[in-house]
């Protein structure tokens, strides 16, 4: 089940880059307000479920801060930068996955589960990355 919700949830990374190219009724500008605010989300979404992997005694509080860190960013490019919003996000993606990686985090997934997430984050990337090179 958390694989499907997992692919579920590219469906508006996907869907709404290519609906603002064939479907008149979703302007361009309409899509990448959605897209970005969906980001917003996900991202909130993906530094959230690192909470339980934090909330563990070893896990340090500069861990959680930085954790918490992704998505308030995310909000504040989108709120101050709005036409450089998609690849900063795309980078904060990049850089969550890092940050999961290299503090250890990603070590207590299942193998499964880490994967899928590699896969779902490599996704969101390439579909900012496309948002912008073809809007931007």
């Amino acid at each position: 089940m958390i694989r499907v919700l997992s692919y579920a949830g590219l469906i508006p990374f996907v869907f709404l880059p290519l609906a603002s190219m064939v479907w008149p009724l979703l302007a361009p500008a309409q899509a990448l307000l959605l897209f970005q605010f969906y980001s917003c989300l996900i991202l909130g979404f993906m530094a959230g479920v690192l909470w339980p992997v934090l909330h563990q005694p070893k896990a340090a509080t500069q861990q959680a801060l930085a954790a918490v860190s992704f998505p308030i960013v995310s909000f504040l490019a989108l709120a101050l930068l709005p036409a450089y919003s998609v690849l900063i996000q795309a980078g904060l993606f990049l850089a969550l996955s890092f940050y999961e990686h290299f503090s250890g985090i990603s070590q207590q997934y299942q193998q499964s589960y880490r994967t899928l997430r590699y896969q779902l984050t490599t996704v969101v990337v390439l579909s900012h990355l496309g948002f912008y090179f073809f809007y931007g």
